[in-house]
This record gives structure tokens, sequence and C-alpha cells, in this order.
């Protein structure tokens, strides 16, 4: 019975890729020719392989170190709470204008607009109704300004707050992504198909 392999379980699938792959190579294949033992041969490199894959490994623990070690901070960096600075920053003056003003401009609006209005209807007061009319169309505009002011204010704050972090996010996703083929080529090369090679020459000489 193979013994299981001591890696964690993300990178199991990735080994037994890489060993697929490497006994497929030319190498590897024509190793086992020359030992006589091409049908069957796969087989018994595969589980050799398995057997002494911390043996095979160790040709790759450069790679794998920096691999292992980006993950992890990747890891990390996913766990963490989002920043609140820039939480606050995002909702600072940008948000009472784009919201607490308009609120309290169009609630004026509509008590000038209704005092105006109701004021008009009276004779001696219609001086006066028509200046809380102007005053209330005036606040209404003033409302609809900083609604979309403000709004378009979080906007851009928010895509400039977000902007850095996603860009930061993608170039550690490359990295971590070219340290992971980095690995798999430095196992392949130097640790599966040099050790395939080895025990197919040796299965030749017995």
């Amino acid at each position: 019975m193979d013994r299981p392999l001591r890696l964690p379980q993300q990178d199991r699938a990735d080994f037994e890729t890489e060993l697929g792959r490497a006994l497929a190579a030319p190498q590897v294949r024509a190793a086992l020719r020359e030992s006589g033992e091409e049908a069957r041969g796969a087989e018994r490199l595969r589980r050799t392989a398995r057997e002494n894959a911390e043996y095979v490994l160790a040709a790759a623990a450069p790679e794998y170190e920096r691999y292992a070690t980006l993950r992890a901070d990747a890891d990390s960096a996913a766990r963490l709470p989002v920043d609140a600075p820039a939480r606050e920053r995002v909702s600072g003056w940008w948000g009472v204008l784009g919201v607490i003003v308009p609120i309290v401009a169009a609630a004026a609006a509509a008590v000038l607009l209704l005092l105006g209005y109701l004021l008009g209807l009276a004779e001696d007061m219609e001086v006066l109704g028509r200046a809380l009319v102007t005053a209330g169309w005036v606040a209404a505009a003033v409302a609809a300004l900083c609604l979309l002011v403000g709004g378009l204010g979080l906007l851009g704050a928010a895509s400039r707050a977000q902007g850095p972090v996603a860009a930061e996010e993608a170039e550690g996703l490359g990295e971590l992504a070219r340290a992971r083929d980095a690995w798999r080529s430095a196992l392949a090369e130097r640790g599966l198909v040099p050790f395939l090679v080895a025990q197919a020459n040796a299965g030749r000489r017995v």
C-alpha cells in the first residue's frame, strides 16, 4: 500500500500531476525501454516515487518553502478585517455632503414650500409667502445638488480606497501563482525525472 504523502491536501494533487508528467517524460520512457519493463515499470516507478516522496520533494525544497510562505501570507491577509480608517475616510465629508445635507435641505424645502403656499393664500402675507416659496425651491435645488455631488464623491472615494487594495491583492495572487509554477517545475526537473530515471536504470542492472 502506498504511504500517504506528507504534504498538505492542496499540494498532493500537484505532486500527483507532476508525477504523471514525469512518468511520461522521454528520458523516463527511454530508461524503461532499456530496462525491458516498459509495460509494467511505470506503476513500479509511481509507487517508488510515492514511497520516497520526502527525498524527491527535497530537491525542490527552496521553491516549496517560498511557495508555502507566500500562501500562508495570502491566507493571513484574507482573514484580516477591512481597513477601518479607509472606511472612515470614505464615509467622512463626502458622506455628510451626500446624505445628511440633502436630507436636511429637503426637509427645509418641504417646510418652506408648505408655509409659503399657505401664507400666499392670505392677502396680507402674499409677499412673505412668495419669499418662503422661493427659499423652498432654493433649498430643494441645494438638496438635489448635494445629493448628486456627494454621491459622486462617495463613489470616487470608495474606488480610490479600494483601488490600491485590489491591485495589491492581484499582485500577491500573481506572485503566488508564479511561486507555485516554479515549485512544480523544480519538482519535476530536479526531483521526479532524475529520480525516476535512476530507479528505471537500477531495475535494469538488477
